[in-house]
């Protein structure tokens, strides 16, 4: 009897222990309890099963819509393994056959909360590199973007924000990418000089320009570009020295200063692109600059000034032949003209009046536009020929005379030669006999030599039509001399007329002549 009272007691109690213990547990499934760490991995699980939404990257948000982050899937996690040392602990207790099957209804309860293979959702979401691909930052994008560009093109910094927030980048993540996109903006001004230059005919000034105005690079990287690009300026300056002769008109001066001053073109190389065009072509421009430039201007005013724009007088010249007037013909109206009006003008009144500048008078010819129109301008040939015959002149001095009177040198030569010069030494010997009296054959013969220039041999043939040397004491001297002196030479003859006597050089002369001729 006492063993079977035992044996009651026992059971009661084992009755009572196991229905404290699911109550305990029925309490803690549905909620009743103040469990923190069950209720808060409950919520959430549920809370992500419940809301079933995705951003548009394919990540789980939660009920309001956001982004789970980093952050929160660390959290989940770490409540989840708080979470696990309870549920473990349960699982512990709920290990018990009879109480795992006595409580059936217990299994219609969120799962989520009480099995602990619910927890492996915020697990699962917490560790995404184990399921897909880590969303990249806008940062991390914006550097990806800015190295795909680099790939295709040369960028300015300026440049490289500006297309990265034109596609949508946010401010921030685009000095970001531009930043860390490894570019190095110094070779990328460079390379953009090599792009800008290719194919193309520039200066460096132009280029230098567009760096900084058209391609937004600094000072400090435009300078650097400049000096490290790989454009050959030699001959790009030859190439631009042509372009500019094609579209302009330059001498080799101006357009030598121009690439150096203004397109910043180096000395050398513009002296290379100098001499690569040869004289013919400088020629043409000079002619391009007169006709172009051509207006009233003389013709020496016109050459002056193609001068000055630095092309030479062999150039300045052709050129200004070149303008479609004819300065030739027009230095012969003028010279016509001159003639007109100044009948008893020389020759040398009309050059003067073509060669000579407008300020003192004349026309600014050219000196073979001036010959050209004064030999032209009437029979100056003809005319000399006929002043030479109205003179009684020798030869020295018809030809001093005509030219004095504006005959050239020629034609004074050719009037002179037409003349019969014995004839004008008569004449004159017969005008001096005329005018003095008491006068010998030698002071004739000496006239005709010493002031009218003519020859020995016409003076004393002259001379000899009015007087006779016989009669001259003079010359008896030089007679007696000689026949005193048989054999003696004429030098010695001279030396006693011109040293012994004191004759003159030219009657001593006249005097040996006539012994010597008559011997």
């Amino acid at each position: 009897m006492k063993q079977i009272l035992i044996s009651i007691v026992l059971v009661i109690t084992l009755a009572v222990g196991s229905l404290s213990s699911c109550t305990s547990k029925l309490t803690s499934c549905t909620g009743g309890g103040e469990d923190p760490t069950s209720s808060t991995v409950t919520g959430e699980i549920s809370g992500a099963e419940s809301s079933g939404k995705t951003d548009p990257f394919g990540k789980p948000t939660d009920s309001s819509g956001e982004h789970y982050s980093e952050a929160s899937h660390t959290g989940i996690g770490d409540k989840k393994d708080e979470t696990s040392g309870t549920l473990s602990g349960e699982d512990h207790e709920s290990s018990k056959p009879e109480e795992s099957s006595s409580k059936p209804e217990e299994s219609s309860k969120p799962e989520s909360s009480s099995k602990p293979e619910s927890s492996s959702a915020p697990e699962s979401s917490s560790k995404p590199e184990s399921s897909s691909t880590p969303e990249l930052s806008e940062n991390e994008k914006a550097v990806i973007r800015a190295k795909e560009l680099l790939a295709d093109a040369w960028y300015s910094r300026t440049e490289m924000f500006s297309t990265l927030t034109s596609e949508g980048f946010s401010n921030s993540a685009s000095d970001y990418g531009c930043d860390n996109c490894g570019a190095d903006w110094k070779e990328q001004a460079a390379r953009a000089v090599n792009w800008y230059a290719d194919g193309s005919i520039v200066s460096p000034y132009e280029v230098r320009n567009w760096l900084t105005v058209g391609a937004f690079f600094t000072a400090e990287e435009a300078n650097y570009a400049m000096d490290h690009n790989s454009v050959d300026w030699n001959a790009m300056a030859k190439a631009f020295a042509k372009e500019m002769l094609k579209n302009g008109t330059f001498s080799e001066m101006i357009l030598g200063n121009e690439m150096v001053t203004f397109n910043g073109f180096d000395n050398s190389d513009v002296t290379d692109a100098l001499n690569d065009i040869n004289y013919d072509e400088w020629t043409d421009e000079a002619i391009e600059y007169a006709v172009a430039n051509y207006g009233t201007q003389y013709y020496k005013e016109l050459v002056t000034e193609v001068e000055g724009y630095g092309f030479d007088s062999n150039q300045a010249e052709i050129a200004a032949n070149s303008v479609g007037v004819d300065w030739y013909a027009n230095a012969l109206t003028a010279a016509k003209a001159y003639v007109t009006a100044n009948p008893s003008a020389g020759y040398y009144d009309v050059y003067n009046d073509l060669f000579n500048e407008p300020s003192a008078g004349g026309w600014g010819f050219s000196d073979s536009q001036s010959i050209y129109g004064a030999d032209n301008a009437k029979d100056w040939y003809g005319d000399a020929l006929k002043e030479a015959n109205n003179q009684y002149l020798s030869r020295a001095r018809m030809i001093d005379y005509l030219m004095y009177s504006g005959y050239t040198y020629d034609q004074a030569e050719y009037a002179a030669d037409q003349q019969n010069f014995q004839e004008k030494a008569n004449q004159k010997a017969y005008d001096y006999d005329m005018s003095h009296s008491g006068y010998g054959y030698l002071d004739v013969a000496v006239y005709l030599i010493d002031d009218e220039w003519f020859t020995l041999y016409q003076a004393i043939n002259g001379a000899l039509n009015v007087k006779a040397p016989d009669d001259d004491p003079r010359y008896q001297q030089g007679e007696m001399y000689l026949t005193s002196n048989p054999g003696a030479t004429s030098d010695e003859v001279y030396a006693y007329l011109r040293d012994y006597l004191g004759y003159s050089d030219t009657m001593a002369n006249v005097i040996i002549t006539l012994l010597f001729m008559a011997g």
